[in-house]
């Protein structure tokens, strides 16, 4: 019966109209994710800053008087302000006899942290919650709560994908995302607003796993390949929407209202999705396979059934039962460990995605410290990361998925490595190089995801891709730290960290079988034909 349904999958796949529209309603959700992930770029714009003093500034003094008689001028430069201390005098005498006589008896003073902040713009978090000083990790923050909700979301979804159904993940995180996304314009508490935030990132990894595995387990040979790595296109899509938007719409309340209402045309999907039939059938549920199946392809005969079908559902929904909601979480992660085969393909599977993605979001932040324009480096970024997908779909029909990944992670270390020898004065050049590393990073996020599904029977898949999608975010919680606080002290040393995690993963990514062409295996038993990993593997291309 399963082959059969292969059969059914191959004929769907052959129906151009009918998968273009698939793609548009699994793709659709990326392109707010994009857009929800890079937000943190324009929301955290840190303006120049001084500290405030309420005694001057209730005399009429202008923020330029108070910065002349109060400021260190520690960090200061032409285009920007970043002062955390004042001098201590009594600024009271001085409102009293106006800024001349201030000026002309001005004495050595020590210098002491702000108690008040003064901006120069009131348009981003930064100046909400005074982001700044001692503060600056609570901006990273964040960043940091979401890409924590995506490592949520990610081992949670994946179980619920796996046990409920695709379509069934996909609705609830779905639900999620519609409420979390324009609350968060409306909290005025910064740890609702992190709560909302970590909210979104789980919906956000839940809502793109469900529908990446239903894309795949919808198509076969060279229509998998090339609609999973289609579907990413939402995401340079996203990017260049957002800069866009960003460029013309403030304060950033009104900004992120306008980025998430949007959200709730997913009702569409949530309508009009179809559950994945490779689902239905390992779970014993073959009537409901070939029902589903038929939807898609109406010459489907759905009669030609086990007669033991019945009875597997029977004791299918008896087993359920019996088991603890724990224990089925719990099986469908063990199940990922269940033999050395599989173990040695998880682990280095969770390396690649960790990463990728603190390759992908250190490089995504990283264009304050290699001195670039915010509104041109976002919108850059989603240009190569289009062009990357572009590429990487001849590549993938024609070449095998394990050699493009060990490559690609080769060369996306080499070219952040490379930064180190760069003067951070040529920021032209840093931001080629750093684009030219952006491009082979965002082939990669296109390919492992796809190489990585191929890995696991169908049963687990979905567990599988959401393990690497956990791990990809702890590079993503990791990103905005590396970048906030290392890249102060050093520019270089997040591309650096980024560049040798890279080139070591390349070489544990040459010891996995090669998945091109193969029929995706349904159930832990059917791995026993599939190729193992091992040492000789790296020889064979």
């Amino acid at each position: 019966m399963a082959d059969d349904l292969d059969k059914y999958i191959d004929s769907y796949s052959r129906q151009r109209w009918q998968v273009f529209v698939l793609l548009l309603m699994a793709g659709t959700p990326g392109i707010f994710n994009a857009i929800q992930i890079s937000s943190y770029v324009f929301l955290v714009d840190k303006p120049s800053y001084w500290c405030d003093l309420p005694d001057l500034k209730s005399a009429g003094w202008s923020d330029r008087m108070i910065i002349n008689v109060s400021t260190p001028y520690q960090n200061y430069t032409s285009k920007k302000i970043e002062e955390c201390s004042y001098y201590d005098r009594n600024y009271s005498i001085f409102a009293k006899n106006g800024y001349n006589w201030s000026m002309n008896n001005l004495e050595t003073a020590t210098s002491k942290p702000c108690q008040y902040y003064r901006y120069s713009s009131t348009k981003s978090v930064v100046s909400e919650w005074d982001l700044v000083c001692d503060n600056v990790a609570k901006k990273s923050n964040i960043q940091a709560s979401m890409a924590v909700g995506k490592f949520v979301g990610g081992l949670l979804f994946g179980s619920i994908s796996d046990i409920y159904g695709r379509k069934f993940a996909f609705n609830l995180a779905a639900l999620i995302y519609m409420f979390t996304g324009p609350s968060a314009a409306l909290i005025d508490s910064y740890v609702l607003f992190l709560i909302a935030r970590f909210l979104i990132g789980v919906a956000g990894s839940g809502i793109y796993e469900s529908s990446y595995t239903i894309l795949t387990e919808l198509t076969s040979g060279k229509t998998r390949t090339l609609l999973c790595l289609l579907m990413n296109m939402s995401y340079p899509i996203g990017y260049v929407l957002l800069s866009i938007i960003a460029y013309y719409v403030w304060p950033w309340r009104m900004l992120l209202l306008i980025l998430s209402l949007p959200m709730f045309g997913l009702l569409i999907q949530c309508w009009f999705l179809p559950e994945s039939p490779k689902w239905l059938m390992s779970q014993g549920k073959k009537k409901q396979a070939l029902i589903a199946m038929a939807k898609l392809v109406p010459s489907v005969i759905h009669t030609d059934i086990d007669n033991d079908d019945d009875q597997d559902n029977v004791q299918i929904r008896k087993t359920k039962k019996c088991n603890a909601e724990f224990l089925k979480f719990l099986s469908a992660y063990t199940s990922l460990f269940s033999n050395m085969d599989l173990s040695a393909k998880t682990v280095i599977s969770l390396f690649c995605g960790l990463s990728c993605g603190l390759s992908y979001y250190v490089i995504a932040l990283n264009g304050d410290n290699i001195t670039a324009d915010r509104y041109v480096y976002v919108a850059l970024n989603g240009i190569v990361e289009g062009v990357s997908y572009v590429f990487t779909v001849p590549l993938l029909l024609y070449v095998g998925r394990k050699k493009a990944v060990s490559c690609f992670f080769f060369i996306s270390g080499i070219l952040q490595l490379i930064l180190l020898a760069i003067p951070q004065e040529k920021a032209d050049v840093l931001l080629g190089v750093t684009l030219i590393a952006k491009f082979f990073v965002s082939a990669l996020f296109s390919i492992i995801i796809l190489f990585v599904s191929e890995l696991y029977p169908t049963t687990i898949r979905n567990t599988g891709i959401g393990m690497l999608l956990t791990f990809s975010q702890i590079g993503s919680i990791i990103a905005p730290y590396i970048v906030e606080l290392l890249g102060a002290k050093a520019w270089y040393i997040p591309s650096t960290v980024c560049g040798t995690l890279g080139i070591f993963v390349s070489s544990l990514v040459l010891m996995l079988p090669e998945t091109n062409k193969i029929v995706l295996p349904n159930t832990l038993e059917d791995m026993k034909n599939t190729n193992s990993v091992k040492f000789s593997n790296c020889f064979k291309f």
